[in-house]
């Protein structure tokens, strides 16, 4: 039986204003099995990075309980804030500075993740010289760096061109499934949720709730590029599609 990795049970957050208090969500329960990729969807501004800020410690909920186990998740948002003045190597390495974690053995984790994932050429350039796909590759693996066991994705191909967009998604998703990385992915893609995803949750509109949930089931290879071309792709993007264009 897999290991529950996150356990969000009723959580709800209040942001507290000059003008008053604004309900960002409401009541969502659900949980995360390790190895599982899930996404969630929903309309502009419902609350679902909240939830990933609540999942990451960085926001308390007004009301109910998360649990996530092993340690601190890695964040990688939609920009990937590599800083100019340092090179590829030293922005991997920065995660593992900052946390105190970098030493003669993690240091060789971060140079052999580059290896792997085809940038061990770039470790001496410097983000500027790289193309925008390149440098969320190198986001990635400065998260995975820090080895979490959850990874939380505030739509981190946004950025990129719509090209560029799938090609990366195809590498991401398939570096996170060699890692055996567990993912929680916010997007408004909804192709992009059902082609990554085991399981979709769609967000209603303000104040957040969980409206649907979709274990996502394709005839097709592991390949998000792929999966979009099996049979069952269509009758899934149809019925979110609904669901998000009637929301209540």
């Amino acid at each position: 039986m897999a290991q529950t990795i996150v356990e969000a049970k009723d959580i709800c957050l209040t942001y507290h204003e000059i003008n008053g208090e604004t309900k960002a969500v409401d009541n969502i329960s659900f949980t995360v099995e390790q190895g599982e990729f899930v996404s969630i969807v929903g309309p502009s501004g419902c609350g679902k990075t909240s939830v990933l800020s609540m999942l990451a410690g960085l926001l308390t909920p007004s009301c109910g309980e998360i649990r996530v186990e092993g340690g601190r998740p890695g964040y990688m948002l939609q920009r990937d804030h590599l800083f100019d003045w340092r090179t590829i190597e030293g922005n991997v390495l920065l995660g593992l500075q900052v946390r105190g974690l970098l030493d003669e053995e993690t240091h060789g984790r971060a140079l052999a993740l580059l290896d792997t994932y085809g940038l061990h050429d770039f470790i001496h350039s410097y983000p500027r010289q790289l193309s925008g796909g390149m440098r969320q590759k190198v986001a990635l693996i400065r998260t995975l760096a820090c080895s979490p066991d959850l990874l939380l994705l505030d739509e981190p191909f946004s950025a990129l061109d719509y090209q560029t967009r799938l090609s990366v998604a195809d590498e991401i998703f398939a570096i996170l499934r060699q890692e055996g990385k567990t993912a929680i992915l916010v997007t408004h893609d909804i192709a992009e949720a059902i082609s990554m995803s085991d399981r979709v949750l769609v967000f209603s509109k303000r104040p957040a709730r969980i409206k649907a949930e979709h274990a996502i089931v394709l005839s097709a290879p592991a390949s998000p590029l792929r999966r979009r071309n099996a049979p069952e792709f269509k009758e899934y993007f149809d019925t979110i599609w609904k669901e998000l264009d009637h929301n209540d």
